[in-house]
């Protein structure tokens, strides 16, 4: 059995109308084509649906019954249309970002408050988690990408850079430091630093650039998130060095910050991580897009 929409349509019409004639009508087509689409339909169920007479075309019996079934199938199909007019439309879904708490902060929140602005029926869900942990999430399909500054290959993800920055000293006003314009990594090997610990792929990429330069950077104090850390240099209690778009954030919160004359200033690299083979829904494919666009812009 194979009943079409285009059957269970003209049924409706038929049902309604009680005439062929008006139901060919509604639907654009001839009469003659009409009566075949119905006699296919009751060729296909094993039963006829209506009792013909010269002047009306009456529901037996089996099109009552028949009737629920075809409303059901024809209202679910309609609901779907919908359903993906209004996608298109941007009208509703969601995206799921997996980054950690400052990225979230310093690279998202603005693109995400403009898209929300454009559609409002879009809804984020953010986890705010260690690079390590938005490589999990990302793999296991919890999220539909992530951010982060991925220092290794990984099994089953595939990362992208699209944003690049470099790293700066954050200290507080007060430190005899804040004045100046740039520092060394010899200069601040002198200092009391505050560090991430190393499951932070910021933390490991840190560790490689002063190993390369021969330098050592003592750490008093080590944190597990950089939210914490920025807390400790606003109290005085060292020094950090963190990539550029925490640098920003420090700056907002009154602290000061200060080049590295002797990095690179691209030296930290955010990488877009998919899962691969997976397909973004229509929503995060239509933010990823604007979000690239606009990291992009924001370090030209």
């Amino acid at each position: 059995m194979n009943i079409t929409l285009r059957q269970l349509r003209l049924f409706l019409e038929v049902f309604e109308t009680r005439s062929i004639t008006a139901a060919a009508a509604r639907q654009h087509i001839t009469q003659s084509a009409a009566s075949k689409v119905i006699a296919e339909l009751e060729a296909q169920l094993g039963f006829d649906l209506f009792d013909r007479t010269t002047r009306r075309v009456e529901p037996n019996d089996a099109a009552k019954e028949f009737h629920a079934f075809a409303v059901d199938v024809i209202a679910t199909m309609q609901a779907a249309t919908r359903s993906v007019e209004e996608l298109i439309a941007m009208k509703r879904g969601k995206v799921s970002i997996a980054a950690s708490p400052l990225m979230v902060y310093g690279l998202l929140s603005g693109p995400i408050s403009d898209y929300r602005a454009r559609f409002p029926g879009i809804r984020f869900e953010l986890h705010e988690l260690s690079t390590d942990e938005t490589v999990e999430s990302v793999r296991a399909g919890t999220v539909d990408f992530g951010l982060g500054a991925i220092d290794a290959e990984s099994h089953g993800v595939s990362a992208t850079p699209i944003y690049r920055d470099g790293m700066r000293v954050v200290v507080n006003p007060r430190d005899p430091l804040a004045g100046r314009q740039s520092l060394s990594l010899a200069d601040l090997s002198e200092c009391d630093h505050i560090s991430l610990r190393r499951f932070y792929s910021v933390r490991r990429t840190l560790d490689q650039l002063v190993a390369d330069k021969g330098v050592s950077l003592p750490s008093g104090i080590e944190v597990g998130t950089l939210t914490s850390a920025l807390g400790l240099v606003r109290r005085g209690a060292g020094v950090l060095i963190a990539p550029g778009y925490v640098a920003n954030i420090a700056e907002e919160w009154g602290m000061r910050t200060i080049r590295i004359a002797d990095l690179p200033d691209d030296v930290h690299q955010i990488s877009l991580i998919q899962r691969r083979l997976a397909r973004p829904t229509l929503a995060a494919r239509q933010f990823l897009l604007e979000l690239v666009a606009c990291l992009d812009q924001s370090v030209k």
